[in-house]
């Protein structure tokens, strides 16, 4: 059996989503609500289509910068993503970034302790890289990612399962 290392199920999964995402954005580009979505929501009080591709994208780049120790976080603007094409630019820029790690660089640091800020006046902890991957970013990735298919669904988009799953199912499949 293959071993499932820290890369494997963080940068490995993130680069999923990204990939799902961009299937997802593929199709709201074909569709009538294109230049619409960036500000379609599920519920008056829920956050907007672009704000869920700005923190996937912002989790994938954070979590890099936690884990790989490479270069800082950055924070992302969300005021760019207006359009498609901007959204597809913030994946690639994620993309790119993890062109620069190695997997034994990112699995040599698996104990390393990382910072996490739990939110606005609460306070910042250490915690072990591992429990951060497990425990806060791959379950918010995959919130913002399916939140993002349940607006382009709900805003009418020819979006289905498979354009979630494909990303990462198809590499196993013969």
């Amino acid at each position: 059996m293959a071993t499932y290392t820290l890369y494997d199920a963080s940068f490995g999964v993130i680069r999923d989503a990204l990939e799902s995402l961009t299937n997802i954005l593929d199709k709201v580009a074909a569709s009538p609500v294109a230049d619409t979505i960036a500000d379609a929501r599920l519920h008056p009080d829920m956050l907007p289509f672009s704000f869920q591709v700005h923190v996937l994208t912002q989790f994938g780049h954070k979590c890099l910068a936690r884990i790989s120790d490479k270069f800082p976080a950055e924070t992302f603007a969300m005021e760019e993503l207006t359009s498609i094409d901007a959204m597809k630019a913030r994946i690639a820029k994620v993309q790119s970034q993890f062109d620069l790690i190695t997997k034994e660089s990112i699995n040599s640091r698996e104990n390393e302790m990382v910072k996490l800020g739990l939110g606005p006046n609460k306070p910042e902890v250490d915690i072990k890289a591992w429990q951060y991957v497990h425990g806060f970013a791959i379950p918010n990735v995959y919130f913002h990612l399916v939140t993002a298919y349940d607006i382009a669904r709900k805003e009418g988009v020819d979006v289905g399962k498979l354009d979630y799953q494909s990303a990462f199912l198809n590499k196993f499949l013969n």
